[in-house]
């Protein structure tokens, strides 16, 4: 739990950014921007006023939840018929562009860092999941082309889903390598991956189904308050979740199709999900960029090296953009369009969420000189994208309004 000076901390920093969040926008501070940097500045990187008093696995159960919501609550507000009309940009981002990155990325990572390929590999695929909380802001942009923002929604939505078993492999053969006779099952690999995307699947497309179903009866006969369908979205999303996990699946793959699939027609009970994205969410993930603020860069920075400077710099231009650039070869887009689907890669959550997952089965954190380095590259690529990314929104906005794919 937060003890009550963070929690009172929390408690004024989003209020008070709410008194001037209109305000804030315009001059493109976001506020992933700012608790990040307010985290910074309270905490022992700067001020030293505060203290986080809660463990690795208390940050992984928040930073969990804070995902699965936000994939749930985006997916619900895509309209399906417009994810076919545009799904040859999110199947080529997906297929193409995530494997290249992940590849690109190791290839850069394995001369700027001692400790192998597998080190490099994890270090390329924490870092290559797009960030679903930082894409809200494009998403919710309506002079931005329809195709761009289902794209970028999509992509963030189920490419950390789709990264995840990919890091567990890798993670397996780090311990296979440290642990003397230890070998990898390959078929055992292979079985569990599909495993991981079929009930994955599975679960978030009956959730999704039976779920929105339930809520557009109980709402229409109004058997439901308007309080309790806002509290649908995170009852719906954890039921996805936690279902997929119990069962072997991938928990954000199925909470993404869960709210993809919510199969809704009722305007009002969608509606009651986005107020609840966009006020409840958001609460739990301006506090998780707090916690990064406050928690991961002071344990960094002693760490942070020139080649974690390097390689940060790369992850966030070439290594994200020359494969984004490489899948839409052939799709038509004019170049300013594919320039604002390369760029627009925002590192968040998700990789707060994979650093966390490795620190606790690895041991990978800023106490083990072995990964020190690559701890600290990763919390400075995710830094740095916060603000870079935010910044930047602005420019690469105009940039894409009016560009529709040919």
């Amino acid at each position: 739990m937060l003890a009550e000076p963070l929690a009172l901390l929390i408690a004024a920093a989003v209020f008070a950014y709410a008194l001037f969040s209109r305000k804030t926008e315009q001059a493109a501070l976001t506020a992933p921007m700012m608790f990040t940097a307010l985290g910074i500045l309270l905490g022992p990187a700067w001020l030293d006023w505060v203290t986080a008093e809660i463990d690795g696995k208390g940050l992984m159960v928040l930073a969990e939840f804070t995902l699965a919501l936000i994939l749930f609550v985006d997916a619900s507000q895509i309209e399906r018929a417009h994810l076919v009309k545009f799904e040859v940009l999110p199947i080529r981002l997906l297929a193409i562009g995530l494997p290249l990155t992940m590849v690109a990325g190791t290839l850069l990572a394995y001369p700027l860092f001692a400790g192998g390929w597998l080190l490099a590999a994890l270090l390329a695929i924490m870092l290559t999941p797009t960030d679903a909380a930082l894409a809200q802001s494009i998403f919710n942009k309506k002079d931005i082309d329809e195709s761009l923002r289902h794209s970028i929604t999509v992509e963030s939505g189920l490419n950390d889903g789709i990264a995840l078993p990919v890091l567990l492999f890798v993670m397996a053969l780090l311990a296979a390598n440290t642990a003397a006779g230890s070998a990898i099952d390959h078929l055992h690999w292979l079985l569990f991956i599909s495993k991981q995307f079929l009930i994955g699947v599975l679960c978030g497309v009956a959730t999704g189904r039976a779920g929105g179903l339930l809520t557009e009866t109980a709402a229409r006969r109004q058997w439901m308050t308007a309080s309790f369908q806002r509290l649908s979205a995170p009852a719906l999303a954890l039921l996805a979740y936690s279902g997929a996990e119990i069962l072997g699946g991938n928990g954000f793959i199925a909470v993404f199709l869960a709210g993809l699939f919510l199969q809704s027609h009722h305007t009002l009970v969608l509606q009651r999900l986005k107020e609840f994205g966009e006020a409840e969410g958001q609460l739990l993930s301006l506090t998780m960029f707090f916690l990064f603020g406050l928690i991961f860069v002071p344990d960094a920075l002693p760490h942070i090296t020139l080649s974690s400077w390097i390689y940060a710099l790369l992850s966030l231009t070439v290594i994200r953009m020359i494969p984004v650039f490489i899948s839409l070869t052939g799709s038509g887009l004019p170049l300013r369009a594919r320039m604002f689907l390369a760029w627009f890669g925002p590192r968040g959550i998700a990789s707060i969420l994979y650093l966390l997952l490795v620190s606790e089965q690895l041991g990978f954190g800023s106490s083990n000189p072995d990964h020190a380095e690559l701890f600290a590259t990763t919390v400075l690529t995710v830094l740095l994208s916060i603000f870079i990314h935010g910044i930047s929104a602005r420019f690469f906005t105009r940039l894409s309004v009016d560009n529709k794919p040919t």
